[in-house]
């Protein structure tokens, strides 16, 4: 479940890219150059998405201790 701040897209487009950039440096580091096979794309995608997500949810709380209204959800 994804909060209204991580659907915007300039909230979407840094996080990713920054993931995709450390998710290179994480997979280059473990020696796996280009993924080849299925198992290698798994491991890759795997670390892809955990990086991402953990970065969502830091610049998410960045973004409530900077600017409380932007990040939490209006009560009706």
């Amino acid at each position: 479940m994804y909060s209204k701040l991580e659907r915007k897209w300039w909230f979407i487009a840094p996080v990713t890219a920054l993931a995709a950039v450390l998710t290179n440096f994480l997979v280059s580091a473990a020696g796996l150059i280009q993924p080849y096979n299925s198992a290698q794309w798994l491991l890759y995608v795997l670390a892809f998405v955990g990086i991402q997500r953990a970065m969502s949810f830091a610049l998410w709380l960045l973004v409530l201790c900077v600017a409380p209204a932007s990040a939490v959800p209006e009560r009706g």
